[in-house]
């Protein structure tokens, strides 16, 4: 078996050619894969059934939340769906009455009555019903924490129409706006209280109980499809119809409906059946009901001072009118939230009204291999949410964390930047599938045994799930959340990782390391026979050459393939550019007398080989002889060469230097996970090992170019920082200031 973050069983791996007509990717089948569902649940509406379950792989640690969805009127094929998952599927690790909480299904919504004993018989489990807007806010309160880029507003007069909010520092109070057959408001003041305080019967079911009868269409998507092409002002009375023009005294542009489907009652009873269009007159429905909506929902903010809205209809024209209404009403104070996972909350909720407080999960990471959407008019896609070992948090050094922005491109403002990127992993797919099947397999690892025959499929299976990414985000940039190249090299990793390409570089990284380490020795003893200023040069010196020794980089990619890069043609690579090099600071902070040594650094680091061995630990053992504790955070899985947390553990102990030997016994230098699994550094969201090193840092070392030029180039902490890389892309360089394989050190003091 081929082992990996999420637990499959890859072998014989392969994109599957069976690709239906309302997939949003092609599925990948395991042929070989055991997997046991611990819990299910349901959400069953008037026209879509959703299903949430957690699985997890027998003897293993971790576990996948999964989403799916039937037409509520095909309820069988749910049906049918849920007993495979919990009987076909069934590898006899898990007892029934286990694999569902108290044996029984839960459901929300008002299908989980009428579909009772339906599920009873068929599946032979009682479903426990629970309450409609109950589950609705404990979903919602779940997914707005956990997952980034769940919350954006939208407005289709910015360039993007969709943009995601931060996650919010404080989530209480808001008012959740349910938009069903009527309309229910909620105001929710904790994770357990909240109250109905308005509604109207005025809703979904309003809008298309009308346009039944006003027009031809059938079902729920031909009456979107006719009020997108639809224009209301064939219809609708506007200010401008009365006054000619705008009433600027009152705040009213001329295009403002001063009477929905007033121009219909001016017109002579005989003309009115041939002049107005259906499309018209359902984009004036359609804005009637939505705006009256807003409104509502404006005026309960205002009587309750709640400043956050979240509505749950995911229909463009729906969202777009319902946020010029509240954007007009609250004059741009209040702008309506909509939630990319809005079909699931009520499964979700369900869900984790009866997980155990024991055993619910700490935190989840999205995993965009597989994606869906809840329907065709979705603007966003959901993956599978994979459960983390630990619990992620914010980086309690950023000094504010509410503005904090991890990423320094922002691709989402600019189409050009956005096919710069997406080309460049395109094109790069190639050379990276032709390093899968040179070093994706380590054939000394017994829990890597995969045949060439084996590697050769799945790298290919790696290359077309990774395009069909890229061509997706090509047409819609913000499908998947924040565009940025974190997550496009995130979801890179991610796409390694589903078929089991879980350490690429293993081979690479243990023989760079070797090779580092023979080097070690003499790379000290010549530095201590330097006089302190030129050892810091020296020192910042080398890890700028380490950190050269990038597989991420595609500049350098060749150089390390051709063994053209060796540590002395490193250093003479990397140019010094004065706006970029804070050395001279850095080395009068240390330098100076009347200051006292720092304490504890914090130090994140980046790749294996020369850049552990030969720039970061000689630079922590000039700290360490400055009795500074030192602390590597090194990420807790592989990404291309950088190190783990648990490589660096093993690597330490091989080092005989009596500094850093002695450091280690001591306990004053130590090595913690960060919690990252990809090229870059998200500070929102590390491990509770790096939390806990915080106590005590006045020095924290970012180190890297994924982590301190693609991420937090401008971030700011309470206390002294050193940003130290190398530019390896010539976009990001540009950008910058600086250009290809200029060396930045950073150094900002802390404030007090």
């Amino acid at each position: 078996m081929i082992n990996n973050n999420h637990n499959l069983n890859v072998t014989d791996a392969a994109i599957s050619e069976d690709r239906s007509e309302k997939q949003e990717t092609r599925d990948i089948v395991f042929p070989h894969q055991l997997e046991d569902v611990a819990q299910i649940a349901v959400d069953i509406g008037g026209s879509l059934a959703k299903v949430v379950y957690f699985s997890r792989t027998p003897d293993a640690p971790g576990g996948r939340m999964n989403f799916v969805k039937f037409e509520t009127q095909h309820i069988d094929q749910c049906v049918d769906f849920i007993h495979k998952v919990l009987y076909d599927a069934y590898h006899g690790q898990i007892p029934v009455e286990k694999r569902v909480i108290k044996g029984k299904a839960l459901a929300t919504g008002g299908g989980a009555h009428k579909y009772f004993d339906l599920f009873r018989e068929k599946l032979g489990v009682e479903m426990e019903r629970e309450d409609e807007m109950e589950c609705l806010i404990t979903g919602l309160n779940f997914l707005v924490r956990q997952i980034s880029s769940e919350v954006f507003t939208y407005d289709e007069r910015r360039p993007e129409s969709m943009q995601f909010e931060s996650t919010p520092g404080e989530l209480f109070p808001y008012l959740l706006v349910n938009i069903g057959s009527g309309v229910s408001i909620l105001k929710v003041t904790s994770d357990s209280t909240y109250e109905r305080i308005s509604g109207t019967s005025l809703g979904g079911g309003t809008l298309w109980g009308l346009l039944s009868l006003l027009t031809d269409a059938k079902d729920y998507d031909e009456m979107l499809e006719l009020s997108k092409a639809g224009d209301n002002k064939n219809v609708d009375m506007l200010v401008g119809d009365i006054y000619g023009g705008g009433y600027s005294k009152i705040g009213l542009k001329s295009s403002a409906i001063a009477s929905s489907f007033g121009k219909v009652f001016k017109t002579p009873a005989e003309e009115r059946k041939s002049k107005f269009k259906q499309e018209d007159i359902s984009r004036s429905l359609l804005y009637l009901v939505s705006n009256n909506i807003g409104q509502i929902a404006y005026l309960n903010a205002q009587a309750h001072g709640v400043q956050r809205g979240f509505f749950i209809r995911g229909h463009p024209i729906t969202m777009n009118t319902l946020s010029y209404a509240i954007n007009f009403w609250s004059k741009g104070k209040i702008m309506a939230l909509f939630l990319r996972h809005e079909g699931y909350l009520g499964a979700m909720g369900a869900f984790f009204r009866h997980a155990p407080q024991s055993s619910r999960i700490q935190s989840f990471t999205e995993n965009f291999t597989r994606i869906d959407k809840i329907s065709a008019t979705s603007l966003g896609a959901v993956g599978t949410l994979d459960e983390f070992r630990t619990h992620l948090t914010v980086f309690p050094l950023l000094q504010n964390p509410g503005s904090y922005n991890p990423d320094t491109t922002d691709l989402s403002k600019s189409p050009q930047l956005q096919q710069y990127w997406i080309d460049l992993l395109d094109r790069n797919l190639a050379s990276l599938t032709s390093i899968v099947l040179q070093y994706g397999v380590d054939p000394s690892s017994p829990i890597d045994g995969s045949s060439s025959v084996d590697s050769a499929q799945r790298a290919e299976s790696f290359e077309t799930m990774y395009r069909d990414h890229l061509h997706r985000l090509r047409r819609e940039p913000t499908a998947y959340g924040v565009l940025s190249v974190r997550s496009l090299l995130d979801l890179r990793e991610q796409c390694l990782r589903e078929l089991g390409f879980n350490d690429l570089f293993s081979v690479v990284k243990k023989a760079e390391n070797e090779a580092a380490l023979a080097g070690f020795e003499p790379l000290v003893n010549k530095l201590d026979q330097l006089e302190e200023e030129p050892k810091i040069d020296a020192l910042l010196a080398n890890v700028l050459a380490g950190n050269m020794y990038d597989w991420g980089s595609t500049a350098v990619q060749e150089l390390l393939r051709k063994n053209e890069l060796d540590f002395e043609s490193a250093k003479e690579k990397v140019g010094r550019p004065a706006p970029f090099d804070h050395s001279a600071a850095f080395k009068t902070q240390i330098l100076d007398p009347s200051q006292l040594p720092y304490r504890k650094a914090l130090i994140f680091v980046d790749n294996s080989g020369a850049d552990i061995v030969l720039g970061i630990l000689p630079f922590a053992r000039f700290l360490l002889s400055k009795n500074t504790h030192v602390i590597l955070a090194a990420n807790t899985f592989p990404s291309v060469n950088d190190i783990t947390a648990d490589e660096l553990r093993a690597l330490l102990p091989k080092i005989t230097d009596p500094v850093v030997a002695q450091a280690l016994a001591q306990g004053r230098l130590k090595v913690v996970d960060t919690g990252m699994s990809g090229p870059c550094l998200d500070l929102r969201r590390v491990g509770e090992e790096v939390v806990a090193a915080c106590h005590g840092v006045d020095l924290v070392v970012v180190e890297g170019m994924g982590r301190a030029i693609h991420t937090n180039f401008g971030a700011e902490f309470k206390v002294d920082s050193l940003k130290i890389a190398v530019f390896k892309n010539p976009q990001v360089a540009m950008q910058l200031g600086a250009q290809m394989y200029d060396g930045m050190i950073l150094f900002a003091q802390a404030d007090s």
